[in-house]
């Protein structure tokens, strides 16, 4: 669904930015703004302001296909640069994981969500570090190759967002949090045994 969508989208902001001073780096501060606002919304039960934050949430998202492509364009690739990227995404993922952690505990008046959210977000940064050694490994050559690592491209499938967005637009964004404390960690257990299998 991202690469269809977004995608197109951002192709077409890229070829508008292609031209001027704006870098990879700066597209990736502006995406990671964004994204960081509308994980706030989720604070609130209010239908209204899940929507307006998950929306939000989806233009970090397609903002955040800029810097590659800009990357990529003015042959400004690096690993600095996709280590930024990388965890500008993850930092998103995290704010808007602890925001509808909080927002459903204040929504419930109880403490379980709160728990939830520190399991998803430990698994999240758990996962992202795993992920991230793979990219610091990629030799400098390859990222003169078009498109994202294979090991990235699998981490940061961005489909989930949708699953957001519709939620959010019942006032119920924040059972997202439920799912994705079960799947996040499930993610984060299966890179430990592909690491370990590696290892071995």
């Amino acid at each position: 669904m991202s690469r269809h969508f977004e995608r197109k989208i951002s192709l077409a902001l890229t070829r508008r930015l292609a031209a001027t001073r704006v870098t990879p780096d700066a597209m990736t501060l502006v995406s990671l703004a964004i994204g960081l606002l509308g994980a706030s919304f989720f604070l609130s039960s209010s239908p209204a302001a899940q929507l307006a934050g998950a929306l939000l949430f989806l233009t970090h998202s397609i903002l955040d296909g800029c810097d590659g492509e800009l990357a990529r364009l003015k042959f400004m690739e690096s690993p600095h640069g996709a280590i930024l990227d990388f965890w500008g995404d993850n930092l998103v993922h995290i704010a808007v994981f602890a925001c509808m952690a909080v927002g459903l505990s204040v929504t419930r008046e109880a403490t379980w969500p709160l728990a939830l959210g520190a399991l998803t977000v430990v698994a999240t940064l758990g996962a992202a570090t795993l992920a991230s050694r793979q990219i610091m490994r990629t030799p400098r050559w390859a990222w003169t190759r078009p498109g994202r690592p294979a090991s990235r491209r699998r981490f940061s499938s961005r489909d989930f967002i949708y699953l957001v967005v519709v939620l959010s637009a019942f006032g119920l964004a924040h059972w997202f949090l439920i799912f994705a404390s079960v799947g996040t960690p499930i993610f984060f257990l299966l890179l430990l045994s592909i690491g370990a299998r590696r290892r071995a």
